[in-house]
């Protein structure tokens, strides 16, 4: 009697996939050298910069070079800005080294980049009402990170929001990408491969693009409003999920 083996859709199977692939990858000398040399490199300028602005010395063009590489992030704002300074500066090295293995890799992450935005504009595209719950979960969410990551809204620290942006929009057009898969494992599991599923994770990275967006812009305006706007639309996400749930059923 032939027993079948049922796959399970977790997302710790799935992380630990990743990080096994990942590890293979940094097996190359080449790739390996050149992200650590990235790491170091960048680390360092962030705390000299940082160093700098705690002194009052801080002048262009150092002041932008601050402001390009997110150094002064976590200086202000208690334990939360500590903590929030430094998942900021992890996000930022992810980002950084993603670019260097696309790179290694000889993939297209323009092609991916502008794959995304379309993707950006589809995700308003709601199918069912878990679609605009996602989309503004995702929105809301992304507008608390985004303040945990800049929790004094300082515009010398506003470029962490237009990198998570970019990651985001890049992982929405490349459908192989972590985020993607993770979302799809976290919110879909089984379901996963359900054209409906994926058009909810489509929906909820759109809104995450559009929060980092929105908290960008704001911080670049003067608005200190982040953490306001991001906990008011987790309300109607939320309202949304409920009403979806009980009509599915």
């Amino acid at each position: 009697m032939q027993t079948t083996v049922e796959k399970k859709y977790t997302v710790g199977s799935y992380i630990s996939s990743y990080l096994s692939n990942t590890a293979q990858t940094l097996k190359n000398p080449r790739i390996l050298i050149i992200s650590l040399l990235l790491t170091i490199l960048v680390s360092e300028a962030q705390f000299l910069l940082a160093m700098m602005t705690a002194a009052g010395h801080i002048k262009n063009p150092f002041a932008i070079i601050s402001l390009l590489i997110y150094a002064n992030g976590g200086m202000y704002g208690g334990v939360i800005g500590i903590a929030g300074g430094i998942l900021g500066k992890m996000l930022l090295m992810m980002f950084l080294n993603s670019i260097v293995l696309g790179w290694e890799m000889h993939e297209k992450p323009l092609g991916s980049f502008f794959a995304g935005i379309g993707k950006s504009f589809s995700a308003l595209a709601f199918k069912r009402l878990y679609d605009p719950a996602a989309w503004l979960f995702g929105a809301g969410t992304s507008l608390l990170i985004y303040w945990i990551c800049n929790i004094t809204q300082n515009r010398m620290n506003c470029a962490i929001g237009a990198y998570l942006l970019v990651m985001v929009i890049g992982s929405l057009g490349k459908k192989s990408s972590f985020l993607y898969g993770l979302l799809l494992h976290i919110f879909c599991g089984k379901r996963m491969n359900d054209p409906r599923s994926a058009q909810t994770v489509t929906s909820l990275m759109g809104g995450s693009a559009a929060g980092y967006l929105a908290g960008t812009i704001l911080t670049a305006a003067g608005i200190q409003m982040c953490m306001q706007i991001g906990a008011i639309l987790l309300v109607p996400a939320f309202l949304l999920f409920v009403l979806g749930l009980l009509i599915n059923h």
